[in-house]
């Protein structure tokens, strides 16, 4: 008698829960320029455009879009209470830049450094950042991607009491971008 032989484990089966909104993108932007960004669009629009900007190699458009972005993403944050839905930004950006090739992702990560990295380039994206203005739109694509989808009752909205959207704009700004004061 063999003591160590034993049934053939069944494999788990894995089930994926995922709310509906959850990192949503309401708008196809394609690689669009300043004149036609509006804050009506939230990170889950613009990392797909961004995406789209280095895979075609316009790396000024792309830059801006990445910037704007980060600085939504890190506001959104700021004022969506469910930490767990925060990583809702990573998850985006590893879609957007997940099925881009090596060169091409070093590319684009070379065009933002060049764009950003210097006082003058640094300067020029907070000033379009800041004319463009704060998000203007409820982060859906956020609230839904954090376990408070599947647990909020009532009238939790996901949002933060109080939430202050000028200082969390500013703050933004302040220590995602580094914008010049």
């Amino acid at each position: 008698m063999n003591c160590f032989a034993t049934e053939p484990a069944s494999r788990p089966q894995i089930k994926n829960y995922e709310a509906a909104g959850n990192l949503e993108s309401k708008h196809e932007l394609g690689c669009i320029g300043t004149e036609n960004i509006s804050n009506k669009f939230t990170p889950a629009d613009l990392y797909k455009a961004v995406s789209v900007c280095a895979k075609q190699g316009k790396s000024k458009e792309g830059a801006l879009l990445f910037a704007l972005a980060g600085a939504y993403s890190r506001f959104d944050s700021l004022r969506v209470s469910d930490k767990s839905a925060h990583q809702a930004v990573t998850v985006l950006k590893m879609q957007a830049f997940g099925g881009m090739a090596p060169d091409q992702q070093n590319a684009f990560k070379e065009s933002v450094s060049k764009a950003l990295g210097s006082p003058d380039g640094l300067a020029a994206a907070c000033k379009e950042i800041k004319r463009i203005g704060p998000p203007n739109y409820h982060p859906r694509y956020m609230i839904q991607h954090g376990i408070g989808a599947f647990t909020k009752t009532g009238t939790d909205d996901g949002l933060v009491k109080e939430f202050n959207a000028p200082a969390a704009w500013k703050q933004s700004l302040d220590t995602y971008l580094h914008c010049p004061n």
